[in-house]
């Protein structure tokens, strides 16, 4: 099962396993029960990384926007929300501890929901521990460090059973598929899929960035912060090889596959955009059955065929998860 938790940060997962994926018996869990249950958000938005720990990275537009917007949806469900963490806030150290505390919190409230969404660039580095089929670990983009995504499976252990992970990522994690990717993304776009009609197709041509580290950036971050890194995963060890201890349920809405990039707008980033329009300020839970999936099918409608947003549960299958309303305490 560790191909799991190497999927759910690369955005591989449901839409490449099938219906299959949504077979699972609703045996696996048991629904919640009547007792009100808790709610925490925590987001984080960097259009800005450490020029120290990344140098000449390319600054983002869209991302410190969508962190400030999935606050809003959440706050406005009745999260209680941490304060976002944006650019220089937003350190490796800032989210783990934000992570271990809602962890902490939700031991006490047994049944309750954990909202994490990351929006930034993504990228991959050298496995150390030998646990990945590519030999490549995949980050998120820390303002001062990247974070592993053997570290994130490791918090997710921290959560009781019965608790519901809802991820929501919008970055990349494929920076070596980004030549030539501008233009099949400009192809699908003038095609269809992406733009709500001439005038939005052309706005998104015109803005249109992507979410990935260039590939010299990355090698540079890399040997930066690799006594770091190879510290961090050396205490992680081989004990994260597979998904076993995760006995939360995690639901990863992803902005992309894992050979494909995240767009970035001026606004917001093309996935937390068609995402923000779905939701409809909530009236996407007033429709005729809404649920994870649905509201996963509507965003997948509005993006172009190069950048399927992906629906990926990891730990403890839990199908009424999947079938509540978004954004459900």
């Amino acid at each position: 099962m560790r191909f799991a938790r190497r999927s759910f940060l690369r955005g591989t997962g449901l839409a490449a396993m099938g219906a299959s994926g949504i077979a699972w018996s609703l045996g696996f869990s048991e629904a919640v029960g009547a007792e009100k249950s808790r709610g925490i958000a925590m987001t984080i938005g960097l259009n800005r990384l450490s020029p120290t720990a990344y140098p000449g990275a390319p600054p983002l537009r869209g991302a410190v926007n969508d962190a400030r917007d999935v606050f809003d949806i959440a706050r406005l469900q009745g999260f209680e929300c941490k304060s976002p963490l944006l650019d220089e806030a937003a350190t490796a150290s800032a989210v783990i501890s934000g992570i271990e505390d809602a962890a902490r919190e939700l031991r006490q409230s047994p049944g309750g929901i954990f909202l994490i969404q990351y929006a930034g660039h993504g990228c991959q580095v050298p496995d150390r521990n030998s646990d990945e089929p590519d030999g490549l670990d995949e980050t998120w983009c820390l303002y001062d460090r990247m974070l592993l995504d053997d570290e994130l499976g490791r918090l997710w252990t921290r959560f009781p059973r019965g608790t519901r992970i809802l991820m929501i990522s919008d970055s990349c994690h494929s920076g070596s598929v980004a030549r030539g990717a501008d233009d099949a993304f400009v192809a699908a776009v003038q095609r269809a899929g992406a733009g709500r009609g001439d005038d939005d197709k052309e706005k998104i041509l015109k803005e249109v960035v992507f979410r990935y580290l260039p590939s010299e950036v990355a090698m540079a971050a890399y040997q930066q912060q690799r006594t770091v890194l190879n510290g961090v995963s050396d205490t992680v060890g081989s004990r994260e090889m597979d998904d076993q201890g995760i006995e939360a349920s995690v639901l990863l809405l992803s902005g992309c596959q894992d050979n494909q990039l995240s767009a970035d707008l001026h606004r917001n980033g093309l996935f937390t955009s068609r995402l923000k329009e779905v939701w409809n300020d909530g009236k996407f839970n007033r429709i005729q059955r809404p649920n994870y999936r649905s509201f996963h099918s509507a965003i997948v409608s509005r993006m172009p065929m190069t950048q399927c947003p992906n629906f990926y549960p990891i730990g403890e299958p839990n199908i009424a998860f999947w079938m509540q309303k978004p954004f459900t305490i």
